[in-house]
């Protein structure tokens, strides 16, 4: 009962990050508002990432902003924010070229 009561607390005080605080979260990191982002609820099977945080997180998929050409062969960009804090864990190359 007292572990109930604790939850349902922790949850009051610290609510969870919601998947459209994710995306702001991510748009606000890329310092861009109008760019496409994807955000997955559970990692995408084809998205190798190393050292992956214990936090659960939402994964952003986003474009990489940097000039070069949308249609050349290179890995997704994957911004991974945590659930629960709201922190950026990871901004980088998903790991699925080809």
């Amino acid at each position: 009962m007292i572990n109930n009561v604790i939850d349902k607390l922790r949850i009051y005080l610290f609510p969870p990050v919601t998947r459209r605080d994710a995306l702001e979260i991510a748009s606000k990191k890329m310092a861009q508002t109008d760019l496409a982002l994807i955000c997955h609820g559970r990692k995408p099977p084809r998205f190798h990432i190393y050292n992956e945080p214990v936090e659960p997180c939402w994964w952003i998929q986003a474009p990489w902003g940097d000039g070069r050409s949308e249609y050349a062969l290179r890995s997704s960009r994957v911004i991974l924010v945590g659930r629960k804090t709201g922190i950026v864990h990871y901004d980088g190359s998903a790991n699925d070229e080809g």
